[in-house]
Order: structure tokens, then sequence, then C-alpha cells
């Protein structure tokens, strides 16, 4: 199973947690680089959604996505 995590605040966190521990592939979305390396140490791998061609390298993969953003 494959899972997009969109957000990494308290919803996207708790999301890549459990997700990792259920042994989904977790991708998480964000656009701060600053969270990459948090992203990685939760299991997941990381997509800067500002960057287009990593974004459709994953285009229509995800059995599912939770959007964690508030806006």
């Amino acid at each position: 199973m494959k899972v997009g995590i969109v957000g990494l605040g308290g919803l996207g966190h708790m999301g890549v947690k459990l997700a990792h521990a259920m042994g989904a592939h977790v991708v998480l979305f964000t656009t701060s680089p600053g969270e990459v390396e948090d992203g990685k140490g939760l299991g997941a791998d990381v997509v800067i959604s500002k960057n287009p061609d990593e974004m459709a390298a994953h285009a229509g993969s995800f059995d599912f996505i939770l959007d964690a953003v508030a806006a």
C-alpha cells in the first residue's frame, strides 16, 4: 500500500507514523525543505511539492492520500 501525507503538522506527523507502522510505503508532501529530515526520520520518503518533476514521479500512484494542511 502506498500512502501520501500532505503536510507535517500535528495530524500529518501522526499520519506518517501510523501509516509507516502499518507497513505502508509513505510519501510526505511538503513545501518546506526544512522538513525533509523530519519526514525521513519518521519513515517517509519526502517530496518537495514545489518541484514539478518530483510531483510527476508520483502521479496516480497512491492508494490513499491524507491532506493534513489546514489552509
